[in-house]
């Protein structure tokens, strides 16, 4: 799921995931839900608040592994791992095969390393606070996992999610039914799609995601870990013709997703999930390098959800 947790990213802010946790969180004092489906715009603007509080509580007992560790920590650093030549997806257990119904709420939005280094500063991100924390926008979507083949071998499967089925149902919640326009690639370490906005055809997007590092851990017979760092690239969607000029990207940023799924039952997942985007260095924006120099490499976007999965 972590690579439909990016779409939703995509869709919302043009630059650049959601779980109901196993700890306790903070309470707020929220009036009562909206629960529609947010939109791409509004998540544009989710940047922006110098926050010195942790995204989650921390239990009394010590994290059981690294990913939970940076989780719970709320770790701005650089991921310290990398990709694996056996890390050729992330492999569930099996108790996630089949189709689920999913719930998705942001619990918190963090701004690590202050207004500045954010698209939408800080209206943009008091708009995401209100819309998608305060009046507790919820989203809706499928989800689905299923079996697939370790290369040649037929006879050796494992679990995996469906990430073209998945990406597109979030896509149909967050934007509507006619969002996704095409989806040429869908594979393990990378993923196309070409987005369109709620109105009409126009200003099609394309968005990359591109796997640069990942992990997973099993803790219990009910409880997996697993992340990936990706390279996020939105882009205008042009038509194929090799007399175009090239066209720069709207967005490229590194994401890192984890997420921390406890089994309640047969029947439902629950996931505690997180997400820390890091800028990238740009030849020919001087103004996204100075933002790159000045965020030290540090997380410059923090997002906690939670998200429930309940077998459909």
């Amino acid at each position: 799921m972590i690579f439909s947790v990016l779409i939703v990213s995509a869709l919302l802010c043009h630059d650049g995931c959601s779980t109901v946790s196993a700890y306790s969180f903070p309470p707020r004092d929220v009036p009562k839900r909206n629960e529609y489906s947010v939109n791409r715009r509004a998540a544009l603007s989710q940047i922006a608040l110098v926050s010195s509080t942790p995204c989650l509580l921390l239990p009394a007992y010590a994290a059981e592994n690294i990913l939970e560790a940076r989780l719970q920590e709320n770790s701005i650093d650089p991921p310290p791992y990398g990709m694996e030549a056996t890390d050729t997806d992330i492999f569930y257990p099996s108790y996630f095969l089949g189709s689920w119904a999913a719930v998705s709420k942001t619990l918190d939005i963090q701004a690590p390393c202050g207004f500045q280094l954010f698209t939408g500063g800080k209206a943009g991100f008091d708009s995401a606070v209100k819309k998608e924390v305060i009046e507790g926008d919820v989203l809706r979507y499928k989800a689905r996992f299923i079996t697939q083949s370790r290369g040649d071998d037929a006879s050796t499967s494992y679990i995996a999610a469906d990430r073209e089925f998945n990406a597109i149902q979030i896509a149909k919640a967050a934007m509507g039914g006619y969002s996704v326009v095409d989806v040429p690639i869908a594979t393990p370490n990378r993923f196309s799609c070409v987005l369109g906005p709620q109105s009409d055809g126009s200003n099609l997007i394309c968005v990359d995601i591109i796997a640069i590092a990942r992990k997973s851990e099993t803790l219990s017979d009910n409880k997996f870990a697993c992340s990936e760092v990706v390279r996020q690239i939105i882009s205008p969607a042009t038509r194929s013709n090799p007399n175009n000029a090239p066209v720069s990207p709207l967005s490229v940023k590194e994401i890192e997703t984890i997420s921390v799924y406890s089994k309640t039952d047969d029947d439902k997942i629950q996931c505690r999930q997180r997400t820390a985007t890091y800028l990238v260095p740009s030849q020919t924006d001087p103004i996204a390098f100075k933002k790159w120099q000045l965020s030290q490499g540090k997380s410059v976007d923090i997002r906690c959800y939670d998200v429930i999965y309940t077998r459909a």
